[in-house]
């Protein structure tokens, strides 16, 4: 029909001259309205608005001159797409500013229930133009606005003509929250459009929920230390505190709501393929709550069935690992050097003896030069220097004092500054590497530990499916935690590096837990929320200002201390215990083992060799 009307209009033009051809002008307070409305809102505010109509047969044709008069006189301000109810679905371009004519309730039924949120913009911009004189047309916009509500499209005004005069056209729309109900429909009227112009300059479209006006809101949360801690007093009242608690009451004192929590027994929820789910995403798909936080982070799975706000807060997801392997006591000893300095100390002590050997079967000449005079055991005399114990006869020699200085000066300052750190490191808990990513756990074969929620986050990581268990929530208890303290336990858990820190600085010094430095997952969290809410906006607005001013971060702070990552270390001296000194002891005790065997070498065997060898000796010598 619209195709016919425009080749009508063409032929008519074309039949006359140009100068019989006389502009149409505006035939109703309608027409007028919706061109002035388009001109002065749209044109600023979109590229492109969308027009649906759908009326009885009888109404057509008023529908289509109506629309044709709108399309001629703002065709060069702005781009109309007309589109037909068939081809909704069609295009994957969401409609965001709308312009609906219908004739009647029904008409509007017909096309609201094309509206779905994969094709329309539930926070766009809708004006539903009534056409036709309705009787009880409030109870019928009513009835439209309740319609929107339920996709949750606030940003809604009906235009329609008075029966009782034609020049004019009224504008309504309706406010969710005030003062004397809460998510409710009540029809407003907002402006009047008299003759040509408005009897009023107003904004189309006002903020409607900057107030909620003390209405409850519906928030689905539960006890997650240190974002979200729920809190309740000997009366029953429950309160929030933690990162997100604190956040949930400044949104709540901005937008004038109150709470009702809802603590869903399974926390997160998951979502499953056949399209159901559990837990707080439950209560958001199924419309139960308004909106759900506690530390959900943004992912695709999620995004599919909730809508999120702005991201507020980043982290990652980490393994808490076990602790490296204690060192042996004797391996604490080598502790207080490093070890290119052990290896350049040795290597000076062999060299060392090697002289000391080389020399020896030289001239007594060169031997008195490098040892001096009258000495007659030069290499204990060099263990003694190495050791800082004194020598009983120093050579006379220039060069051989020149050596035994540098000696003397080179193993003083090894000695003590071994010394002086030996002591710190006997009283620390000195342990191996611990593990430091997820594929040195996979060579150990590790079992992952994976809390039911946190399992989407590692949907694309086969090599961690492969050895996973999934805990679920009546699963979990803290003495998992408590086992990965154990240096030779086989598993890994994982949490956020913030929730470790937390636990961290809650059971320390009793105990610390260790994490691979190597993030498993980067976490975006944001508020959850129906798909097409109207909260999204509003609380994204107030939620960059927390973001951007660092207070989102200040909160954190108090409850999370990134000091807790890496285990204090304690600079206090205290008296050394026999466990401290084991390593001593061990030492001692080896040394004694090797010199008895000595001992013994000597007197026993040694001495029956020399004999042996005295006796084979004077025989040879008797045969000559």
């Amino acid at each position: 029909m619209l195709k016919f009307l425009c080749f009508t209009l063409l032929i008519s033009t074309a039949s006359c001259d140009v100068d019989d051809f006389v502009l149409p002008k505006y035939s109703t307070a309608m027409s007028r309205a919706v061109i002035d409305y388009i001109v002065n809102y749209f044109y600023d505010k979109s590229s492109t608005v969308t027009m649906y109509h759908i009326s009885q047969p009888e109404n057509i044709n008023k529908n289509l001159d109506m629309m044709n008069e709108i399309l001629y006189h703002v065709k060069t301000k702005i781009v109309i797409q007309v589109d037909s109810l068939m081809d909704v679905k069609l295009s994957t371009r969401k409609r965001i500013s709308n312009i609906i004519f219908v004739d009647s309730f029904e008409s509007f039924k017909i096309i609201h229930e094309k509206m779905d949120y994969n094709h329309f913009e539930f926070q766009g911009y809708y004006l539903i133009v009534v056409t036709s004189h309705v009787y009880d047309i409030y109870l019928k916009m009513m009835r439209i606005f309740e319609a929107l509500w339920t996709n949750k499209i606030i940003n809604a005004n009906i235009l329609f003509m008075p029966q009782e005069n034609t020049n004019d056209a009224i504008l309504f729309t309706y406010f969710p929250y005030s003062n004397y109900y809460c998510e409710n429909v009540v029809p407003i009227q907002l402006n009047h459009f008299r003759g040509d112009s408005w009897m009023r300059k107003i904004n189309y479209f006002p903020r409607k929920l900057s107030n909620f006006f003390g209405c409850h809101l519906r928030v689905a949360t539960f006890n997650n230390p240190p974002f979200m801690i729920i809190k309740e007093d000997e009366n029953g009242v429950i309160t929030v505190d933690g990162v997100e608690g604190i956040l949930l009451r400044v949104l709540s004192q901005r937008f004038n709501f109150n709470v009702d929590l809802y603590l869903p027994q399974t926390l997160w929820g998951s979502i499953y393929k056949n399209g159901t789910s559990t837990g707080a995403v439950k209560m958001i798909v199924d419309s139960e709550v308004n909106f759900t936080l506690g530390f959900f982070a943004s992912i695709p799975i999620r995004d599919a069935v909730m809508q999120p706000t702005s991201v507020y807060y980043t982290t990652n997801l980490v393994w808490m690992v076990p602790p490296g392997k204690p060192q042996i006591a004797l391996e604490k000893l080598t502790n207080p050097l490093h070890k290119v300095v052990w290896i350049m100390s040795s290597a000076t002590f062999i060299i060392g003896f090697v002289v000391i050997v080389v020399v020896k079967m030289q001239p007594l000449i060169i031997q008195q030069f490098v040892f001096g005079n009258k000495t007659q055991s030069p290499a204990m005399n060099f263990i003694s220097v190495v050791l800082g114990n004194s020598l009983h006869q120093v050579p006379m020699r220039n060069f051989s004092r020149f050596l035994l200085v540098s000696a003397m000066i080179y193993f003083f300052i090894i000695r003590t500054c071994y010394i002086s750190g030996l002591v710190k490191f006997m009283q620390m808990d000195t342990r191996g590497q611990h593990l430091m990513n997820t594929a040195e756990m996979v060579r150990d074969n590790f079992t992952f530990y994976i809390m039911g929620a946190s399992r989407d986050y590692v949907l694309e990581m086969p090599e961690i499916l492969e050895r996973e268990k999934t805990l679920l929530v009546h699963e979990f208890n803290s003495k998992l935690l408590d086992m990965i303290v154990d240096p030779y336990y086989d598993g890994a858990f994982l949490t956020s590096i913030d929730h470790l820190a937390y636990r961290n600085f809650k059971v320390y010094p009793k105990m610390f837990h260790e994490f691979a430095p190597t993030p498993v997952f980067t976490l975006n969290i944001v508020i959850y929320m129906n798909l097409g809410s109207c909260l999204r906006l509003y609380f994204d607005e107030m939620l960059m200002m927390l973001v951007s001013s660092g207070l989102i971060n200040k909160w954190a702070s108090g409850f999370i201390d990134s000091r807790y990552l890496k285990k204090p270390v304690d600079d206090e001296l205290k008296i050394l215990s026999l466990d401290q000194l084991e390593g001593a002891f061990q030492l001692l005790v080896g040394g004694l083992f090797i010199g008895f065997v000595a001992f013994c070498f000597e007197n026993l065997i040694g001495r029956n060799l020399f004999n042996k060898f005295k006796s084979v000796v004077a025989k040879e010598l008797s045969n000559c």
